[in-house]
This record gives structure tokens, sequence and C-alpha cells, in this order.
């Protein structure tokens, strides 16, 4: 092998021998059974599955409920670069409803700040997410995410966002 084909290899750009990748899961083979064993039968006993992971409905995970006398605002965000998604994930996590616009957001950037947003309504088991200018004739693009137990009306979400 040559220094290229080993340098490509260490940087990941060379396809991996077979060899080389079954190394990686070595604590994973089942072990080699032996040739012989001396009262005849194999000298190792055979892998079990791993039991499967149990995980709890999602009606019995506690999720941390606003305080009774909490109004949940709606909060207006602009995003330019994935740094900023605290401004959205914050609100959010307190309760509040958030409208974000990702028109500005560095090429890349916006997609990322939308998939944040929808893991935090998954995450925090909100009620939904909208793209707000669906159906618009416009050029930006303004998603809102309500939290969960909150009833906000689109057009309230849109007269935040400028766009009635």
């Amino acid at each position: 092998m040559s220094f290229i084909d080993r340098t490509k290899e260490f940087f990941g750009l060379a396809p991996m021998d077979i060899d080389a990748d079954d190394a990686y899961y070595a604590d994973e083979r089942e072990p080699a059974q032996p040739a012989y064993a001396t009262n005849g039968s194999a000298a190792y006993a055979p892998r079990t599955a791993p039991a499967a992971h149990e995980y709890e409905p999602a009606s019995s995970v506690p999720t941390r409920a606003p305080h009774a006398s909490y109004q949940p605002t709606i909060v207006p965000v602009s995003l330019v670069s994935y740094r900023e998604a605290t401004k959205v994930g914050a609100p959010f996590r307190d309760g509040d409803a958030v409208v974000f616009e990702v028109t500005d957001a560095k090429p890349g950037h916006d997609k990322r700040l939308i998939d944040f947003a929808a893991g935090l309504v998954y995450a925090f088991e909100g009620s939904r997410m909208l793209k707000l200018t669906s159906g618009m004739d416009t050029d930006r693009l303004v998603f809102a995410i309500i939290p969960p137990e909150v009833d906000i009306d689109r057009s309230e979400l849109e007269r935040i966002a400028g766009l009635r």
C-alpha cells in the first residue's frame, strides 16, 4: 500500500477493507469455535441476544408544566446563524410560543435551525410546528412552534410575524 493510499485511509477518504471494518466491531463478534475440545463439545457458550430496551410510555414520563398563573406569550425571533438557536429553545422551554424567521440565515443554517425547532417540538411534546409562509406569495421563511397545552390562533401568529 502506498503512502497516498494509507493517508487516504487514515482520513477516511478511501474505502476500508472488510477486515478493518470487522475489527471496529470486535466486541460484537462471536468468538471463533475451537478446532478441538477435550470432551468433544464446544469450549464456549453461544452468545445470547442482548435484552431489548424497554421504554416508558410517553404518558408516564413527567413533563414540566408551566405555573398555573403563567400566561404564555408569542416571542418573535429572526435568526441568521445556528449559533442563535438558543433564542428559539429558551422561550419554548419556558412555555412560550416562538415565531422565528430564517430568511436571512446563512446557507445551510436555515435547514439546521428548522430541524432544531422540530426536535424541540418533539422532545417537549409540543402541540405543533407551522410554516406560516406556506401558500403565501412571499420569499420569507417564517415558522412557529407552539408548546403543549397552549392554544394560539394561526392568524395571531401571522400578525406577530408581520405577515398580515
